[in-house]
């Protein structure tokens, strides 16, 4: 599967930002952004809790969509990453 045909995962509430099933569970995004994000057990997943509420929780979600080890945090409407050839 390519990057950009990676699927949203169903726990993200409604909003500009969401979590991918690239999602490998390494917690980076919640230590960046821990008022954005939420961990679901059974798929060892983070997910968009609450989307950003002020310019500050808006950059420190930027952040973490920014250094994603795994580009799994995407923007509504954006293109998606590209896989390298």
């Amino acid at each position: 599967m390519e990057v950009g045909e990676s699927k949203k995962l169903p726990f993200n509430v409604p909003g500009k930002y969401f979590t991918t099933e690239l999602c490998d569970g390494c917690a980076y995004c919640a230590a960046v952004a821990p008022e954005n994000f939420d961990f679901e057990k059974t798929s060892n997943t983070y997910f968009v809790a609450h989307q950003p509420r002020g310019m500050e929780e808006e950059e420190f979600l930027q952040e973490a969509m920014d250094d994603c080890p795994v580009d799994a945090i995407r923007v509504e409407g954006q293109l998606q990453p590209q896989a390298e050839p």
